[in-house]
């Protein structure tokens, strides 16, 4: 938030519509790994307890699992990039006057932000991997003492 303050002259108003994108954006993504669990899920472990299931078997959970993942691509392609679903419809949009600023700086921020969540993500789990691998946190036995 700070840097896009600067980056917008101290203008709170626009700062913050970027801002809450990202936000929105960000939470949106986060659910792209797991709506396709259902289906995964499903198919590697198909006898496994579940006490809420989607009906209609395996038609079903793919419905239910394209239907969400759709919605959720919609959502972050709206967001990162406002217009673009627009221009597939032939309707034009304009993003100075819808937001007060340049496409140029609201991508810029908004893919460069997203840039750095990807890259620390990342690192996080090339720590995590590595950490895993050398076997921390130690891992306990199944049987108890005393």
């Amino acid at each position: 938030m700070f840097i896009v303050f600067l980056a917008r002259h101290g203008r709170p108003a626009r700062a913050s519509t970027v801002m809450i994108a990202l936000a929105i954006s960000a939470t949106a993504m986060g659910y792209i790994f797991v709506f396709p669990a259902l289906v995964v899920l499903r198919h590697k472990y198909p006898h496994a307890h579940r006490p809420y299931r989607v009906p209609g078997s395996t038609a079903g959970a793919w419905i239910a699992f394209l239907l969400t993942e759709a919605y959720v691509v919609v959502t972050a392609i709206t967001l990162l990039w406002p217009g673009a679903i627009n221009s597939v419809f032939g309707q034009h949009y304009s993003i100075k006057s819808s937001l007060g600023m340049s496409r140029v700086f609201f991508e810029s921020m908004t893919l460069g932000v997203f840039g750095v969540m990807v890259l620390l993500g990342t690192v996080f789990w090339a720590v995590g991997n590595v950490n895993r691998q050398r076997g921390w946190p130690a891992r306990r036995s199944s049987t108890r003492k005393g």
